[in-house]
């Protein structure tokens, strides 16, 4: 059963653009990182400022060596000044999935 993982960025006030850019930014090599299944970057309606990552890995060790790659190559220190508390990490398990009738035909 794949792995899902929230990491939530929380900025420091008017910087949300300025955490969520590099997180686009390096998409493409995420997306190939073994075990990734699907990623998407969220931004919170009621406050910009509040990014959130919600992934899918294979399974959860795909995620934390995907974490350790990244501070390897210096990319979590490139957020640590931007954010006003340590990056927020949850790893669940899905336990149901469906789509309601708003959703569009070619995506169902």
């Amino acid at each position: 059963m794949s792995a899902q993982v929230t990491a939530e960025f929380f900025a420091q006030p008017g910087r949300g653009e300025e955490v969520a850019k590099p997180l686009l930014d390096v998409l493409g090599e995420s997306l190939t990182f073994e075990g990734c299944e699907d990623i998407r970057i969220l931004r919170d309606q009621n406050d910009p400022d509040h990014v959130t990552g919600l992934t899918q890995w294979t399974e959860a060790h795909n995620y934390t060596d995907y974490l350790a790659w990244r501070a390897e190559h210096g990319s979590t220190a490139t957020f640590e000044g931007m954010l006003t508390r340590p990056l927020v990490i949850h790893y669940y398990d899905e336990i149901y999935h469906g789509q309601g009738i708003a959703t569009p035909r070619d995506q169902a």
